[in-house]
């Protein structure tokens, strides 16, 4: 407490999750229904930005598109499993532009189309939280 009596804000030292996606509306719902488990949600509007963020706050969870600017969420999920970071658990988030196979040959730990019900990327992201 300071000498006012408020509270001092607390750092929360939890390590955040990454949404990485070029279409900010994906991101934007995909970070409000992950803030409604308690994560702290950063973001990355491609996968260049999204590589820097990884190694800058080691997030326990990725949720990456496929298609994106930059590197995609394959190439970003090789980067990372081929990296210091390789426990991060990459989630692929697509809309169809790479198949199951694909994304699990590129080393990537879940994969969803966006079509999905969201509660299921959201109790993937949950159960890799959790492990992590």
């Amino acid at each position: 407490m300071s000498a006012l009596g408020a509270k001092e804000p607390v750092e929360d030292s939890r390590p955040p999750v990454l949404i990485a996606d070029d279409d900010p509306d994906i991101r934007t719902m995909v970070r409000m229904l992950l803030e409604l488990d308690g994560h702290r949600v950063l973001e990355a509007k491609d996968g260049t930005s999204a590589w820097e963020m990884i190694q800058a706050h080691s997030p326990a969870v990725v949720v990456a598109d496929v298609q994106m600017p930059g590197l995609t969420g394959l190439q970003l999920c090789r980067k990372v499993k081929d990296s210091p970071l390789n426990s991060i658990a990459v989630i692929v988030y697509t809309a169809g532009m790479a198949s199951r196979e694909e994304s699990l040959l590129a080393g990537c730990d879940g994969y969803f189309l966006k079509t999905d019900p969201l509660p299921t990327l959201r109790d993937a992201v949950r159960r890799f939280y959790d492990l992590g």
